[in-house]
């Protein structure tokens, strides 16, 4: 996961960058989140997204999200079939719209 920001009061926007060891195909998985603790995924939010690739060992893939559940913080996690050596990547960011004291 090379970035993830809020674009908006309800969207986000994560860059992931895939190396793989070969050309074959590689199939990336990205599930998003909303909650209200920091560290924690908290609660599925809409359905995950599926790309598939192949024909290269580096990819590059920027994916927008509109999110439908309220949180302070929303996590962004990518997975990849066959499975990354560490396992995936996630990230997370508190909200503009939340002022935690």
């Amino acid at each position: 996961m090379t970035a993830f920001r809020q674009t908006g009061p309800t969207t986000a926007t994560a860059t992931l960058g895939i190396t793989t060891d070969g050309t074959g195909p590689v199939s990336i998985t990205v599930s998003w989140f909303t909650g209200d603790t920091a560290g924690q995924p908290g609660t599925a939010d809409g359905a995950s997204q599926t790309f598939e690739r192949s024909g290269a060992t580096q990819y590059t893939l920027s994916v927008d999200h509109t999110f439908q559940n309220l949180g302070c913080y929303w996590t962004v996690q990518a997975t990849t079939t066959p499975a990354a050596a560490d396992g995936g990547a996630s990230q997370q960011l508190l909200t503009r719209r939340c002022d935690l004291r």
